[in-house]
This record gives structure tokens, sequence and C-alpha cells, in this order.
């Protein structure tokens, strides 16, 4: 659990990192759309790996929170039985 806590650890750092990016980057073509643009944009715009790293540390979160649930709940202390 202590190594999955430093992945999810890990993944935050790479979150913020490409949340920047693609604060920086990205430009949608609904957004060009919308504001009656029509030109062609480069594809380096979509920033598509930084979307993925996002969606791999959300899944990874998620799976760290649901085993956290698990050894939490299999860790609690056990009511004894009194006859």
């Amino acid at each position: 659990m202590i190594l999955f806590n430093a992945l999810v650890f890990l993944f935050t750092i790479f979150d913020f990192l490409a949340l920047h990016d693609i604060a920086k980057d990205y430009l949608s073509r609904e957004a060009l759309t919308f504001i009656e643009i029509t030109t062609a944009i480069p594809a380096w715009t979509a920033t598509e790996g930084e979307w993925l790293i996002v969606e791999i540390s959300l899944l990874a979160r998620v799976l760290f929170f649901l085993a956290n649930i698990f050894l939490l709940w299999s860790l609690r202390p056990q009511k004894e039985i009194l006859s």
C-alpha cells in the first residue's frame, strides 16, 4: 500500500504538469467553431498525451482509494461475541 501511495503521489505531480501544459497548449475545434474560425490547427494543440496522463492518474486514484477502503475495512477491530 505504501508503494501504491508513492505511485499516486507521483501521478499527482504528473497531473499538475499535464494540466499546466494543457492550459498553455489546448485548443479545441469546438471552441474555434463556436467563434466561427475555420482555420486548420496543428495536431499538437489537442494535447492528447497530456489528457491520457490525466485519465491514467484518475484511474490510479480510484484504485488507490478502493484499496484503502478495503484495507481499512479489513483492519477494523472485530467485536467480541459475548455468550
